[in-house]
């Protein structure tokens, strides 16, 4: 959920590359299948214990030391399955907003904890592509850090699919909004003294 302020215009709307969800889940459904062969091979193997083992140990017999690797192994897919559901979650509402006047970020950092941060085009600095590695590079997914000059020195899209498109996305829209700025007769000096006001009643709610 993303605040857009009256007038103000969605661009761009950014997520991780689906690359990146993608080599995760498949390393969660290889260990999903392997915890249920391991629950069937379990179900339908005999255990047997050394004797000096089973009177030492009673709580071992078979059917009990069954029951009790059963247990663990259906609790291990359980926060297996806890897991996916985070990693997924995180993937959707981690994302990154160009708009017509500045740039949104929002991370979930846990499940009940989320951060939103937003700057304002006319303190971007310098906006740079990291791009490294074969796989990346093939698909084409990247690094962009945009540096500011306000309260977050800088603003990090992690893995984000066509990164240099994405560059000149933004350096566009920082044009077009000085370019209406300086229509207005205001000054980027003008503009970082004016945006430290509350612009809670312009905003409206916006979900991605």
């Amino acid at each position: 959920m993303i605040t857009i302020r009256d007038q103000e215009e969605v661009v761009l709307v950014k997520r991780r590359h689906h690359f990146i969800l993608v080599r995760s889940l498949i390393f969660f459904g290889i260990s999903f299948v392997a915890i249920l062969v391991l629950m069937i091979i379990t179900f339908f193997a005999s255990f047997t214990f050394p004797e000096i083992v089973a009177e030492s140990l009673p709580f071992l017999l078979e059917y009990k030391a069954r029951i009790l690797a059963l247990y663990s192994l259906s609790l291990l897919a359980l926060v297996l399955w806890q897991v996916v559901f985070v990693v997924v979650a995180e993937y959707y509402l981690d994302c990154w907003v160009v708009t017509s006047e500045r740039t949104i970020h929002t991370e979930l950092r846990s499940l009940f904890s989320r951060i939103l941060s937003s700057v304002p085009h006319h303190r971007i600095q310098d906006v740079t592509v990291d791009v490294k590695g074969i796989i990346p590079t093939l698909f084409r997914y990247g690094d962009l850090q945009i540096q500011t000059a306000g309260q977050f020195q800088e603003f990090i899209f992690n893995d984000i699919p066509y990164p240099y498109d994405t560059q000149e996305v933004i350096f566009k829209a920082q044009k077009e909004y000085l370019r209406k700025a300086k229509e207005k007769g205001l000054s980027v000096e003008e503009l970082i003294k004016k945006d430290g006001g509350s612009v809670s009643e312009e905003e409206k709610v916006v979900n991605y």
